[in-house]
């Protein structure tokens, strides 16, 4: 892999339909979609190795004002 491909993030012009998902990309996509009920401020990363998610982490922000 080249610079020029680790640097570039990968687009997608269609959107995915949700038939050619994996059980696993399902389960990922609930569990983000689960956190993002959640939370009102804050932030989701998610930590992907070899193409797969393997991570997610959630901060939550709380507002004093």
């Amino acid at each position: 892999m080249t610079d020029d491909e680790t640097s570039q993030p990968t687009t997608h012009d269609e959107p995915i339909d949700g038939d050619e998902l994996t059980d696993e990309e399902r389960r990922v996509l609930a569990n983000v979609a689960g956190i993002l009920r959640k939370i009102k401020y804050g932030t989701v990363v998610l930590v992907v190795q070899d193409g797969k998610v393997v991570q997610i982490e959630m901060a939550e922000k709380f507002r004093l004002r």
